[in-house]
């Protein structure tokens, strides 16, 4: 009796794991370093190389994020918060280094973005730190 108990529980447990819906695995998204930069927008998994293209702004200065021409150069354009930003890929990268810091490279297009005076939009840099820029996971739509 006890057996046929057990036979009928381990195969009720093997048909429903068996008519379980799969979970879909979702990319990974850039973390930051203990001091809040993000030192890569590329994640490596099982896919592959994950590139990290779409960024949210969470800068809550009023005076928007700046983004500039050159890491830590002259201001190109200023970001409100919740503007995302597209990452610029050269060389398999969008982040760049400069004095020990990362910038990560980004098309300044969006509708929140406002060219400086005697500027225009385009490709400018941003701080890539937790502070200023979040990634946005590109499988969590």
């Amino acid at each position: 009796m006890k057996l046929n108990g057990l036979r009928l529980a381990l195969g009720t447990g093997l048909v429903m794991g068996l008519s379980m819906p799969a979970i879909a695995q979702m990319a990974e998204v850039p973390t930051p370093n203990r001091s809040g930069d993000y030192t890569t927008a590329i994640m490596q998994g099982n896919r592959g190389n994950y590139y990290n293209r779409r960024w949210l702004v969470v800068d809550p200065d009023p005076t928007y994020l700046n983004c500039r021409l050159s890491p830590n150069g002259v201001v190109r354009s200023r970001i409100a918060p919740g503007a995302i930003l597209t990452a610029e890929f050269v060389r398999n990268e969008a982040i760049v280094f400069q004095n020990g810091a990362p910038w990560l490279r980004v098309r300044g297009t969006d509708a929140l973005t406002f060219a400086q005076p005697g500027q225009t939009l385009g490709t400018c840099y941003v701080r890539a730190n937790r502070q200023y820029i979040a990634p946005i996971n590109e499988d969590a739509r």
